[in-house]
């Protein structure tokens, strides 16, 4: 095999004009004309690259070369920078005579120095390059006579060329190079990032492919930066020919990891002030002013702005006006490289600085206090909320806090805002931090923090202890609370009564009217009337009236309501709603509430056919709480929506891994384990296993009876029992299971869209090679195949494809559509081909072109 023709240097790509400047430089050494030029840039413009060419460009030219490439780890050995350029420039038997030359008694570092000045007469009368990578790194020895050489007359052109992100001046004064006052000629080169047009160049050429559609963002998230851009070509290249060039949004991803990656490496090669102001920026510098992030760094004015010129100089502080990270989630990356002591110290110390002149100023709770939330996942979005603090950094702090003599009511609220921190990192902690605060603070003053203590609770999928916890809670409450303002807890309470069932455990329920008098109340009411099938058109109008009056509903309420609107099929409406919740509820710090209103759209999701947007939901409420932290009696549903979007993905394989993950004890089966035997059953389903299927799905609609659960909008177990039991071969109780169920939606008010709901399952059956029943009111025996030319030509290129045996991705790919549409075309060939399923269809198909 031929092979492929040499790949020319990709880092070199929009870099001509330097290269140009450096050509004429060394053409110049033979006219005698000497000089120092300084390549500069940020991190990963492709300074190293640009200085290996030059130093190829001298060596063709017979130029002799030292070269050295300074180091973090040898920038305090004396001369080591000396040492490297003379070992390049000498011979080892030159080196040898060198050191014999020398005086007895000369100390090691002196004598380098003079072996090198030694080094450097040799060529006299012959030009010379010296060329020093990142000369930041050097050695202040080696530094200052480098600065000597450039600056000192010499018979013989001596051209240096040096790469540094930050400029000369900087790199003196850190090295404590003072000014000779003699002049040197300095020439600066800046590589600016390369457009998005030279990206594309580079990932092109590198990847021996076309550019990916997305390079233009994966140069935003690179910077313009070369080096980045490299790394994410080799894995563009590495996908393979055969990949979509738009279909790889890890090439985002990839440039993010790398471009934080050299980020930190370039930052720890930095002066210790840098590396200080870069914490503090990262961890409080959204808190502060300038004047008060120097005073938690611990430098004066002077020292603090050359730190922040040096890391603005290698792009990892943004323009102009006061210091903040150029990539907001570089934040994270900084803080990972702390120890929490380290981040709890930077912590108290903003705190301390931000307390200005009060009373007690160097408290933590009065600097919490003033921060709206103190959770910020790891893994949270570029635009998550800027004043939001990683959870492991506050939790010790709110701790230590909770230690000092504070009111009630900052006692309360302090241990919600630890609470919530623990939802993430301790859920079982954090869940006690809330029992606490509605056991010992139930108070007029404290009254708000005990109501959203009851509402994280419920959150958190303990309906048992949450019913049982705002009963408690109401009968305390009602010598000193107001009505109006006990009607939210009992909205709750009946929530959590809802979602558990049976009678409460210690305490009766609280009192809870079927006519709402608060807009709580309003959405709970919605939910009942919904789950039990009952009035579509009340149900919709308490929704409306609940969602409102956000400020006045209980986050879990909302969500309530928003989930009754999607049964009514106002989709819009519920969508809204739930996306409305997961902002507020990641403003509050509400990371359980805000993954509850992400899961009720990633079902919605599932039921519509949205398969993709419901994986996107789905990971968007595992980076809001991790799955290790799902309460036990919550967990099923999550698995469950996760089964269900990866079978409708075509993923079976990953579906039946995930679901053989989950583990659920008796105790813990509440009504969200009705959705884990759904999910199990479609997977017996398509293996072939209609008997256990049909056992799951009886087990299923047991549990939802029992709690009282009849809307099929919900969980459509009815329509996948008539697809077991036509497995079975018992045509009549199929089509008693679909009777049944269109009953009910019917009652509901919601029998188109729930029409809508059982087609979208039939095809994804269908696909999996399920032979779905017909509707009650077909005729039982088959019609004859219609003739496939009634078919127009869009539906006729994807039964085309299904006959060469492509799958529905791989049409959609081929055809430019998405997987969806697809689905909904193959959906409009089975009905007006009379077929059912894939097989039949390539059965028909392949006897039709046998005719012919």
């Amino acid at each position: 095999m031929t092979p492929p023709p040499a790949r020319a240097d990709t880092r070199l790509v929009g870099r001509d004009a330097v290269l140009g400047v450096l050509d004429r430089l060394v053409t110049r050494l033979d006219d005698g004309a000497s000089g120092l030029t300084v390549v500069t840039g940020t991190m990963g413009s492709g300074r190293s690259a640009v200085l290996d060419w030059a130093v190829a460009r001298a060596g063709a030219a017979g130029i002799p070369v030292a070269v050295a490439r300074c180091s973090r780890r040898e920038s305090r050995i004396p001369y080591a920078t000396l040492t490297q350029l003379l070992a390049t420039l000498c011979p080892p038997s030159r080196i040898a005579e060198l050191a014999g030359g020398l005086p007895s008694g000369t100390r090691p570092t002196a004598a380098v120095a003079r072996m090198c000045d030694a080094a450097l007469e040799d060529a006299t009368g012959r030009p010379v390059m010296l060329a020093v990578d990142d000369l930041h790194l050097a050695d202040p020895d080696s530094l200052r006579r480098l600065i000597s050489l450039a600056e000192r007359p010499r018979s013989g052109p001596v051209l240096t060329v040096v790469t540094s992100p930050l400029p000369l001046r900087h790199v003196r004064s850190t090295a404590g190079v003072r000014d000779s006052g003699r002049t040197c000629p300095v020439n600066t080169l800046r590589l600016d990032p390369l457009t998005d047009d030279e990206a594309r160049t580079l990932l092109a050429s590198r990847a021996w492919r076309p550019a990916p559609a997305s390079a233009a963002a994966v140069n935003a998230v690179a910077g313009g930066a070369p080096a980045v851009l490299c790394t994410v070509a080799d894995r563009f290249a590495a996908s393979g020919p055969r990949t979509r060039t738009d279909a790889l949004p890890g090439l985002t991803a990839t440039a993010r990891a790398v471009w934080s990656a050299r980020a930190l490496s370039t930052a720890q090669g930095l002066a210790d002030d840098a590396m200080d102001v870069l914490r503090v920026v990262a961890a409080v510098g959204h808190l502060l002013d300038t004047g008060g992030a120097a005073a938690v760094a611990g430098l004066d004015a002077a020292a603090f702005e050359e730190a922040v010129d040096a890391l603005r100089a290698c792009g990892l502080l943004a323009g102009n006006g006061p210091p903040r990270l150029s990539r907001p989630w570089f934040a994270d990356e900084v803080l990972a490289g702390m120890t929490p002591a380290e981040r709890d110290t930077l912590h108290l110390k903003a705190a301390a600085v931000r307390g200005g002149g009060r009373t007690r100023i160097g408290t933590v709770a009065d600097m919490l206090g003033a921060v709206s939330g103190v959770v910020r996942p790891r893994t949270a979005p570029d635009d998550a909320q800027p004043g939001r603090i990683p959870a492991d950094v506050t939790a010790d702090a709110l701790r230590h806090a909770l230690g000092e003599s504070v009111t009630e009511a900052d006692r309360a609220r302090l241990l919600l805002k630890l609470a919530a921190v623990e939802a993430v990192t301790a859920p079982q902690a954090g869940d006690g931090r809330l029992r606490q605060i509605m056991l010992r603070h139930v108070t007029p003053q404290t009254w708000p923090v005990v109501l959203h203590a009851a509402d994280l609770l419920l959150s958190r999928g303990d309906a048992e202890t949450t019913r049982w916890m705002t009963a408690d809670v109401h009968q305390r409450a009602l010598a000193s609370i107001p009505d109006a303002q006990l009607r939210p807890l009992r909205a709750l309470g009946r929530l959590a009564w809802n979602e558990k069932g049976g009678p409460p455990l210690g305490a009766s329920p609280p009192v809870h009217s079927d006519h709402p008098g608060h807009p709580a109340e309003a959405a709970v009411l919605a939910w009942n009337l919904a789950v039990r099938a009952e009035d579509s058109v009340r149900a919709r109008a308490l929704a409306r009236t609940a969602l409102a009056a956000p400020a006045a509903v209980p986050l879990m309420c909302r969500i309530a309501a928003a989930r009754t609107l999607l049964c009514a099929a106002d989709v819009d409406g519920g969508l809204r709603s739930l996306d409305a919740v997961v902002v507020e509820a990641r403003r509050a710090g509400a990371h359980a509430a805000a993954a509850q209103a992400l899961l009720a759209r990633a079902e919605a999701a599932v039921r519509l056919g949205g398969s993709e947007d419901a994986l996107g939901a789905l990971a968007a409420a595992t980076r809001e709480l991790p799955p290790s932290s799902w309460h036990a009696l919550l967990s099923p549903r999550l698995t469950a929506a996760e089964v269900l979007a990866l079978i409708r993905c075509g993923r079976v394989a990953e579906a039946r891994e995930v679901a053989a993950r989950a583990r659920v004890r008796h105790e813990d089966r509440g009504v969200a384990f009705a959705f884990l035997l759904y999910a199990r059953a479609e997977l017996a389903l398509i293996g072939g296993d209609a008997e256990r299927a049909l056992l799951l799905l009886e087990e299923c609609g047991r549990l939802l009876r029992s709690k009282r659960w009849l809307n099929p909008m919900l969980i459509p177990w009815r329509s996948t029992a008539a697809a077991a039991h036509r497995r079975l071969g018992s045509a009549t109780a199929a089509a008693e299971c679909l009777a049944g169920e269109d009953r009910d939606a019917e009652l509901w008010g919601t029998a188109d869209a729930f029409a809508g709901t059982r087609s979208h399952l039939y095809a994804v059956l269908a696909r999996s090679g399920v032979d779905v029943p017909r509707a009650p009111d077909e005729p039982d025996e088959s019609p004859e195949p219609a003739d496939d030319r009634q078919l127009t030509d869009a539906e006729r290129a994807v039964a085309g494809l299904v006959v060469c045996g492509l799958g529905n991705r791989e049409i959609a790919e081929r055809l430019g559509l998405s997987t969806r549409t697809v689905e909904l075309r193959l959906t409009k060939i089975y009905r007006r081909l009379g077929v059912r399923g894939r097989s039949a269809l390539v059965a028909h198909l392949r006897g039709g072109q046998e005719n012919d």
